[in-house]
């Protein structure tokens, strides 16, 4: 059995080197308006900015930093937007955390950010996001999948996936099926509205949503997930098993890394529901293989029947392990990004009754007369999509997207050596008023108006990443939530009732309380 003393014994064993942690103001300035310290990644500005060990950051003991503060007060990983507000108003823009072993360096200033994403080249390299998730495809014999790939391995992916996923004219193909997905998902809503206008569970009913519309698009089937009881059944058992795993990686990612050596309690019951949530895809994807085959040999595939499938199988590549890690991840994708964002914009819209109604205005002229978004209605939406960005900026799903750095940066004055851990974290300037006027206040139009946007550094806000790491499910994602949007905001009025609704991290962010609107039925 094995007791602290050993635990901790086999951790100092996998990170034998630290760096000494100084407690130290930035030299960084927090005002953009203001003169910046100068970031390059020229070698004769490395050699005279001070090591990386003298990056400014809270003290801790020499390689365990913050990892006892987090062990025993767990809900400080829960909060986590506040604590990195904290550091960085306590030690600048450049800020060096330990946590067992792992330095991160977050970097909160765009002009930083701009410099890792302008050093990066044809390949740039990232940590998983879930690093245990790799870890159990690795052992199981799977490929990493976009996410956890690097180099030209994932270079070749990524080319393979984008084309269908990225290129506009490929993803509105999938429009269609969209719209039937989100039409039922509608007719169900009106029969879940209780009496008091709200609808009970309703982020459950959105991953509902959300599951069933990533299956459809692809396995070109509906599963059922909103409407039969076994689909229900079925549905729920997904979700909340992807839940267990968000969950788990994060305990595990501030835990002493022991789990990369021995199977832990917590290591082992993600790979379980791992385990679940792969056997369920690969039962979906044999049995759409097996539809496919037989369409194709009877002559009766049309070419608006298994988009995604056809296109996969057609790459050179694509191999099969390849194609069962990407369609695991778009199954289950959706649970932690596009249905949390519909929900955030939810809650935006309803206690923001004015923006509200100019929303949806325009979602009443987006919609056909059969309630069905076009891709010229998409593309013609405008003030939905700033309603979706702003969304994006007070409550985004992610506080930060990870990053190795490519090469020997020189920041903020300070040594940030090849390979280093970064976090590009832009959430803490995008709530700053020095930085973005009237910054808690919901305004959509400051992502309208020519004069507001040019006044916002580009790289404040970039929820899908930047280049060729940029989310390959972006262009879904985006269609989705206008789709849904402009369907609910043309048929209720939104009202809130309740308290802030702030988030909760788990390595992504997710409300932390019951999204309870109030749907009030509009006038034909």
């Amino acid at each position: 059995m094995l007791t602290r003393g050993s635990i901790l014994a086999c951790a100092s064993q996998i990170f034998a080197r630290h760096y000494p942690q100084v407690c130290m103001k930035s030299t960084a300035v927090n005002d953009l308006d203001k003169t910046q310290t100068p970031v390059s990644a020229s070698c004769s500005d490395y050699d005279n900015c001070l090591p990386f060990s003298k990056i400014p950051g809270p003290r801790g003991l020499p390689w365990f930093g913050k990892w006892l503060e987090y062990k025993l007060d767990y809900s400080k990983v829960h909060r986590r937007d506040k604590i990195l507000k904290k550091l960085q108003s306590e030690y600048g823009d450049i800020v060096k955390e330990t946590i067992a072993g792992r330095h991160i360096v977050h970097l909160f200033h765009p002009d930083y950010i701009k410099l890792v994403y302008e050093s990066e080249g044809k390949y740039p390299v990232v940590p998983p996001i879930l690093e245990s998730v790799a870890m159990y495809r690795q052992n199981n014999d799977l490929t990493p999948g976009l996410g956890n790939s690097n180099g030209e391995v994932w270079y070749k992916l990524r080319a393979a996936v984008q084309y269908i996923l990225l290129r506009p004219r490929k993803a509105m193909d999938f429009l269609p099926g969209q719209n039937k997905v989100a039409a039922d998902f509608m007719d169900k809503l009106d029969g879940l509205i209780a009496e008091n206008g709200e609808v009970p569970d309703l982020n459950h009913w959105i991953l509902r949503w959300g599951l069933e519309s990533a299956a459809n698009n692809c396995f070109d089937i509906r599963m059922g997930y909103f409407k039969t009881k076994e689909g229900l059944q079925l549905g729920d058992k997904i979700i909340q098993a992807n839940s267990d795993v968000f969950d788990l990686a994060t305990k595990l990612y501030f835990s002493l890394p022991v789990y990369r050596i021995i199977p832990t309690p917590s290591l082992k019951k993600l790979f379980d529901q791992e385990d679940f949530i792969n056997g369920e895809a690969c039962k979906y994807l044999d049995d759409a293989l097996e539809r496919y085959k037989k369409a194709v040999e009877s002559g009766t595939l049309t070419e608006d029947r298994f988009l995604f499938l056809t296109h996969m199988l057609q790459s050179e590549q694509v191999s099969d392990k390849d194609l069962r890690t990407i369609i695991l991840s778009i199954l289950t994708d959706t649970l932690s990004t596009t249905s949390q964002i519909l929900l955030n914009n939810l809650y935006n819209l309803a206690t923001n009754p004015e923006k509200q109604e100019i929303a949806a205005e325009e979602s009443r002229s987006l919609l056909s007369s059969s309630g069905e978004l076009t891709s010229a209605a998409f593309n013609s939406s405008t003030y939905i999509r700033a309603c979706i960005k702003e969304s994006f900026r007070l409550h985004p799903v992610g506080l930060d997207i990870l990053r190795l750095s490519p090469c020997n940066l020189a920041i903020g004055g300070y040594q940030v050596p090849e390979g280093s851990y970064l976090c590009l974290n832009n959430y803490v300037h995008s709530l700053d008023p020095k930085v973005i006027p009237n910054a808690e206040a919901y305004i959509p139009e400051r992502w309208l108006r020519e004069s507001d946007r040019d006044k916002i550094n580009p790289y404040l806000l970039t929820p899908f990443s930047l280049g060729t790491r940029m989310c390959v499910g972006r262009r879904f994602a985006e269609q989705e939530l206008v789709l849904m949007l402009a369907k609910i905001l043309t048929r209720y009025r939104l009202e809130w009732h309740y308290g802030k609704m702030h988030q909760r991290f788990r390595m992504l962010l997710i409300p932390d309380q019951e999204v309870k609107v109030k749907f009030i039925r509009r006038e034909a």
